[in-house]
């Protein structure tokens, strides 16, 4: 019994140590990124919604506080979705798109624990923002923060899925980067 109890209190501790770091880094970083000062000051780059035959799946927007997109300088990128995803569909999707564009899996494997930790399961109306600065990519959840993701090269490679040039949807590239020419 004491071989049980002990791997019980074991466990609890590990589990209590990675909650309290969880919580820190969370608290740490959640004053400097109150999403509606940044959602009031930016301006809109461009706004598309993405269709799939008849059936609308989300609406995009792109800001940043020139109103111009430039990778380099912060950016926020929201998706408000138009129905029901699952969490594990959004990943899979993501996937896809970072395969299509050309990312190598071994470009995109060290990201997938983070998604999979701050994608929740989608509603109709849900909202999924990313706010990028040039150390950082925080995400929120219907305006609540979520956490965050410190790889340089993540936002970069996430919102390649709509912007690279190779992107599934040029279409969607050419509004979200407020060109005219958008079909």
């Amino acid at each position: 019994m004491s071989n049980t109890n002990s791997s019980l209190l074991k466990l609890i501790k590990q589990a209590t140590l990675c909650s309290a770091l969880t919580l820190s880094s969370t608290f740490a970083y959640s004053q400097p990124l109150q999403l509606n000062e940044i959602q009031s000051t930016y301006k809109e780059v461009g706004s598309a919604k993405f269709r799939v035959l008849f059936w609308d799946i989300y609406q995009s927007r792109l800001a940043s506080p020139s109103g111009k997109y430039d990778p380099d300088e912060t950016y926020l990128f929201e998706i408000t979705y138009l129905r029901d995803i699952k969490s594990k569909d959004l990943i899979e999707r993501t996937i896809e798109q970072w395969e299509h564009i050309g990312l190598e899996e071994s470009q995109y494997q060290g990201y997938l624990g983070h998604i999979q930790a701050l994608w929740p399961d989608i509603s109709k109306g849900d909202k999924l923002s990313m706010y990028v600065t040039n150390e950082l990519t925080a995400f929120y959840y219907n305006d609540s923060f979520r956490g965050i993701v410190e790889d340089p090269n993540f936002a970069g490679d996430f919102v390649a899925i709509w912007l690279s040039e190779n992107t599934s949807q040029p279409s969607l590239r050419r509004q979200l980067l407020g060109e005219n020419n958008a079909e």
